[in-house]
């Protein structure tokens, strides 16, 4: 094995090289392109719920910021559905504005458009409109795909496989390059962390395709059933940033799994470090830390705390493989106490590393402590934290306790040791399944920098039709405002309306109450005031005439200001 005094030297030149590298593709990553937060629909022509005489020809959605599209789905009256091509788009920083053409010859009534799209952070988003040609339908057609359940799940679970091969698999192999001899005798070094390391690798190589199946699939708002045609497979693969990651990643999981095969020590150390470097490169290709402002200091961020959580976490089965082999340790002969030794003086440094980019990023995409508790975002952060403080107790007192009597050869130190080890292993896999979460929560920063003034729904409930509308969309003082009330495809002047404000998920409200008509005549409930962001549901109870009563619901997004 290489000992603590002399590993320093031998890698110094390849350190340096890597360094290098992993500066050069943080400018690359960096200066890619401008950041941007989740795209927003700030407007359409037709406007939603807009009804027209003559059917228009094309339909233009302009996004907040540039938007690649997936697909468009049209819905008739008659529930048909039609595949609608982009006619036109701007490219690069001026693609906001997407161009739909509309078969000829639409039936009257009221169609839907339902739109799903990829935003710069690699996110597919989607939403739907309507509108109607002549009047409205008596029932309007769904316009907004649901979130398959199944898709949802598999996204989350490849995702946690894949990552556990890059941060057990890729740092456990750098860190084996680092910590063992230039052979294997099975008498030195046993054959349980080997394995473990190699089959963590293999488990991320065989999960990343159903990774990107599964991204396909979400991509094209599609339900995962039946089999991978080649328009989801290109819709992972290319529809979105995750599915270059995935390949990225997959790289750095198939080098670090040669370099456990290969027995010369330099060429192991190569391909060991360029594998670790490489999952660091693709962790800031994708998400939602890797297009925040300013990208000069999120990418390096995002990048330093992957490779600082693969040198925490991936070292964790190669030392547990050392103490397991280990007898008799002696801190000035036994292979394992020098590797013992080796990583305790690391790790310090490696947590400041994770520690100072984790604020960063937390500062940047929480924005304010109340949002640790009022999104969903900031709850899994809570979460992670949680998980992460364990871990940090953990290391503790593996360091100041454990690691000294362990590595003069006290055998209750070094089982203490071991078990603390593998309850490590077990906690870091934990908070990967915890940041799994994160792809269906945009953060803080993302809501409130695309977050529009007003979100309206055009909402159709028992032959009634009306645009229920919030302003502003973000929590504080509220207005909610109804307007367009259609009955049975007639104009309808309600003789009272209710509205009710609540947020199930914190359990808060309901709110009630009286829309009234303003100076101009539009019917507003005023007095509502949103403490938390969320998801909040809106039902508007309309009075039509003495016998006939209509609630209408809807949800919106409510960010934080």
């Amino acid at each position: 094995m290489v000992s603590t005094k002399a590993l320093p030297i031998r890698c110094r030149a390849l350190a340096s090289s890597l360094v290098s590298l992993l500066a050069l593709l943080l400018i690359l990553l960096a200066s890619a392109g401008a950041a941007f937060a989740h795209a927003q629909l700030v407007a359409s022509d037709p406007a939603d719920g807009a009804v027209l005489a003559v059917a228009p020809e094309e339909i233009v959605l302009t996004f907040s910021e540039p938007v690649d599209p997936l697909v468009f789905r049209l819905s008739d009256p008659t529930g048909r559905v039609e595949m609608l091509p982009t006619a036109g788009s701007a490219s690069g920083s001026d693609a906001t504005r997407l161009v739909m053409k509309l078969p000829s010859g639409l039936v009257p009534g009221t169609h839907s458009l339902s739109w799903r799209v990829t935003s710069a952070d690699g996110h597919p988003i989607g939403g739907g409109l309507l509108f109607s040609v002549g009047k409205a339908s008596a029932r309007a057609p769904n316009g907004v795909s649901v979130a398959d359940p199944v898709t949802s799940a598999g996204l989350w679970a490849s995702r946690l496989l894949a990552m556990t091969g890059l941060v057990i698999g890729v740092g456990g192999a750098g860190w084996a390059a680092l910590l063992f001899r230039q052979r294997y005798p099975h008498e030195q070094t046993g054959s349980v962390g080997f394995p473990f390391v190699a089959l963590s690798l293999w488990i991320g190589i065989a999960a990343t395709p159903v990774w990107i199946a599964f991204q396909g699939f979400d991509a094209l708002g599609e339900a995962a059933t039946g089999w991978v045609s080649a328009e989801v497979w290109s819709a992972g693969l290319t529809g979105t940033a995750y599915g270059r990651a995935a390949l990225v990643g997959a790289a750095a999981m198939v080098l670090a799994l040669v370099s456990l095969r290969v027995r010369h020590l330099r060429l192991r150390l190569w391909l060991a470090g360029f594998a670790f470097v490489l999952a660091g490169f693709a962790t800031g290709m994708a998400g939602h830390a890797a297009t925040a402002p300013p990208r000069f200091a999120t990418v390096p961020a995002i990048t330093l705390h992957m490779l600082a959580a693969m040198a925490w976490i991936g070292g964790l089965l190669p030392l547990w493989e050392a103490l397991r082999a280990s007898k008799q340790p002696s801190a000035t002969r036994d292979p394992a106490s020098a590797a013992l030794l080796l990583f305790s003086r690391l790790i310090p440094f490696v947590l400041a590393v994770l520690i100072t980019s984790g604020l960063l990023l937390c500062i940047v995409q929480v924005q304010t402590l109340s949002n640790l508790l009022a999104t969903a975002y900031g709850r899994v952060l809570l979460a992670k934290l949680a998980i992460v403080a364990l871990l940090v107790l953990l290391a503790a007192a593996n360091r100041f306790l454990w690691t000294r009597p362990a590595a003069g050869g006290s055998p209750r130190a070094l089982r203490s040791l071991r078990r603390s080890i593998l309850v490590e292993v077990v906690l870091g896999t934990l908070v990967l399944a915890v940041l799994g979460l994160w792809r269906f929560t945009p953060p803080p920063r993302a809501l409130a920098f695309s977050a529009p003034s007003v979100q309206e729904r055009q909402v159709e409930q028992q032959g009634l039709m009306a645009t229920l509308s919030i302003t502003p969309a973000h929590t504080g003082p509220v207005r909610v405002s109804l307007r367009d009330l259609m009955f049975n495809g007639q104009p309808v002047d309600p003789l009272s309306i209710t509205v009710e404000l609540d947020n199930p998920a914190n359990g808060i409200g309901p709110f009630t109450r009286e829309a009234r008509r303003s100076e101009g005549g539009a019917l507003q409930a005023d007095g509502f005031v949103l403490p938390v962001a969320g998801v909040w549901t809106v039902r508007a109870t309309v009075l039509v005439d003495d016998f006939t009563s209509v609630t209408m619901t809807s949800r919106f997004d409510i960010a934080a200001p």
